[in-house]
């Protein structure tokens, strides 16, 4: 799936698009040049170089990549993730490094009401709890007022992939009923219920901030079978 977003198989209204995006050998050798850029072409990371790549860029797309499966997932019955189910979701960053928020998607609760849900993700295999903190500290920045152009932006851009009755709700009544979804990949255990204050004293209420939390217990090995995985979809993905 995550190739699949890659190429935008995964349309904006969180539908699957009815054909393939990208087909020839010459779109396939594209994709898997894609591919390699983002996971690289082997699991065998021995150099600080090496290292530095498979931990701040690979694990880190990886694990946004994971939070927007989740979140496509979240189109169907039951969506408990957020309390309702998503309408649209802004495609996945191409590049590991890209500026801006990691997931942001338009849902609607039991009351028909649209809400807005920010993600951040986090992978770290030792130090989970810092992350959360992290990630936190951006939210912070979002109460704070920054980003509010960005966010706009966003809006208008997942407008068109709603249906009218809630294309008529973005507005910015929608930032005021926005839902932090901090994810956090990690191997090593601490304690996600622990009260933090960097988490509490978030502008959104409680049922606003969705915690994610996601323990692998082979870090790096898991990721080395999902990037298996991204290079071996590149024929099945284009034909």
């Amino acid at each position: 799936m995550l190739v699949g977003l890659l190429v935008g198989a995964v349309k904006c209204n969180v539908s699957l698009a009815a054909a393939l995006l990208a087909d020839g050998i010459d779109d396939q050798l594209q994709l898997a040049a894609d591919v390699v850029e983002l996971v690289g072409a082997t699991n065998t990371f021995v150099t600080p170089e090496e290292i530095l790549f498979r931990d701040t860029k690979r694990n880190a797309w990886l694990a946004e990549g994971l939070l927007h499966v989740l979140l496509t997932l979240q189109n169907r019955e039951p969506a408990k993730l957020l309390g309702g189910r998503v309408h649209a979701l802004r495609q996945i960053h191409p590049i590991p490094t890209q500026q801006g928020f990691d997931a942001v998607a338009l849902y609607v609760n039991d009351d028909d009401a649209l809400s807005l849900a920010i993600g951040e993700s986090k992978a770290s295999r030792q130090d989970g709890s810092g992350q959360l903190t992290q990630a936190s500290k951006i939210f912070k920045s979002l109460d704070s007022g920054d980003h509010g152009r960005h966010l706009r932006q966003e809006l208008t851009a997942l407008e068109g992939y709603l249906s009218a009755d809630h294309a008529q709700q973005v507005s910015k009544a929608v930032l005021n009923r926005r839902c932090y979804v901090p994810s956090i990949v990690h191997e090593r255990p601490f304690d996600a219920q622990k009260e933090r204050v960097t988490l509490r004293d978030l502008v959104p209420p409680l049922n606003r901030k969705r915690l994610l939390v996601i323990r692998l217990f082979d870090f790096h090995g898991f990721f080395d079978s999902v990037a298996d995985a991204m290079r071996d979809a590149v024929t099945e993905i284009v034909v």
